[in-house]
């Protein structure tokens, strides 16, 4: 069994890498600060900040990780909240 806590699983990521290549570094950062749930939550005011771009440029990059399947997000005034649908610690 592999041990996905710091990356995610490689077929997931190749696809992102294939699809949506702007977005990868993005999904890897994500991965690494989900929860046990497969959730993150993160502040707008805090997005310049712990990813480096924008919350517009943020949003733009969660868009194609939406579209594939692998995340789904919601955007409030104040925060995102990021749930990570397709890859699961146990596979």
């Amino acid at each position: 069994m592999h041990d996905y806590s710091e990356f995610p699983p490689v077929k997931y990521f190749t696809r992102v890498l294939k699809t949506c290549p702007k977005s990868a570094l993005l999904y890897v950062q994500i991965w690494k600060k989900r929860g046990d749930h497969m959730h993150c939550i993160t502040q707008k005011k805090d997005v310049r900040k712990d990813y480096l771009i924008s919350p517009t440029m943020f949003r733009n990059l969660l868009a194609p990780l939406m579209f594939l399947n692998l995340i789904h997000f919601v955007e409030s005034f104040e925060k995102f909240q990021i749930d990570i649908l397709g890859p699961h610690a146990h596979e």
